[in-house]
């Protein structure tokens, strides 16, 4: 006897989470961001915040310091400048106050470009994420105040008062993954980060990782990334086994408005008009006198 049952079709991309394809290995089906480094556009604004508090000091920060900054943390960071710098007071105040002036500069953050459409594509298919921050959590509900709907898109967020040890201790992206019912392995997982203690974090918890680096960082700073990338506009999901993200179309340049014929004959009649005019105003000019003779 036949079997009469309908095919049973897949019409979710949650099958990517629970069955992964045989013959290709473990596809990524869960991605975990960095808030400060891959969600946010916060890669100047420890910057701005160092130099206008250098600035109160009747201080500057040198390039050379500031490429030294590029892959600290905070408090490192912190007693770099302050030591550097001759400043008179201990690194801890100046971190404290440094803190202060940041959460005053990152009230509104930008989204970084392309993280709203890769995470909304990602949702749509199913695919879990998670949200990693460096800030407790009041801090992180003030950070995202105006983009609250986009951060109901993460299945998990994880604040830095949930977890003990900071990058580039794998704590942070080893409890995320642990947020997932699923409790995927590492190979099913994806990082995005910006830093280069996220990135050594990431790799120390087995994740492949997406860096997007300030574009002045060294590439040596990235060799453990699994990609570089400039902005996530570039990433591209099929690499690691998810749906396809159709390009964004190339920009349609506004065509050239065309004459119509009526306002080239207007032009044309004008043309003509003004040449009978310069005609007419040289035949109507009387001749130019003959210089009169020098009496003898």
């Amino acid at each position: 006897m036949g079997n009469n049952k309908a095919p049973i079709k897949a019409t979710s991309p949650r099958c990517l989470r629970c069955c992964p394809s045989p013959c290709c290995g473990p596809c990524v089906s869960y991605c975990i961001f960095d808030l400060e480094s891959a969600v946010f556009d916060t890669r100047h604004i420890y910057q701005r915040a160092c130099r206008e508090l250098l600035a109160s000091y009747n201080r500057t920060l040198p390039e050379a310091v500031l490429m030294q900054c590029g892959p600290m943390e905070t408090p490192e960071m912190a007693e770099l400048i302050c030591r550097k710098c001759s400043l008179p007071i201990v690194w801890e105040q100046f971190l404290m106050q440094l803190n202060e002036h940041t959460c005053e500069l990152i009230a509104n953050p930008p989204l970084m470009e392309g993280v709203e459409r890769l995470v909304q594509h990602l949702h749509c298919n199913c695919i879990g994420l998670a949200l990693i921050t460096s800030s407790k959590r009041s801090l992180f509900c003030q950070k995202i105040r105006g983009h609250e709907e986009f951060f109901e898109l993460f299945d998990h967020v994880l604040c830095a008062d949930e977890y003990n040890q900071p990058k580039p201790q794998p704590d942070c992206y080893l409890l995320a993954m642990e947020l997932f019912c699923e409790r995927p392995p590492p190979d099913c997982c994806l990082a995005f980060d910006g830093t280069t203690k996220g990135v050594q974090a990431a790799r120390d918890a087995r994740l492949q990782v997406i860096m997007l680096p300030d574009p002045e960082l060294p590439c040596c700073y990235s060799e453990l990334a699994t990609q570089r990338l400039q902005t996530l506009k570039d990433f591209d999901p099929e690499d690691f086994g998810m749906p396809y993200l159709a390009p964004l179309p190339e920009p349609t340049p506004e065509p050239t408005p065309r004459s119509s014929r009526v306002e080239k004959r207007v032009f044309t009649s004008q043309l003509e008009e003004e040449e009978v005019r310069d005609s007419t105003l040289d035949e109507e000019a009387p001749p130019p006198e003959e210089p009169a003779e020098e009496a003898a």
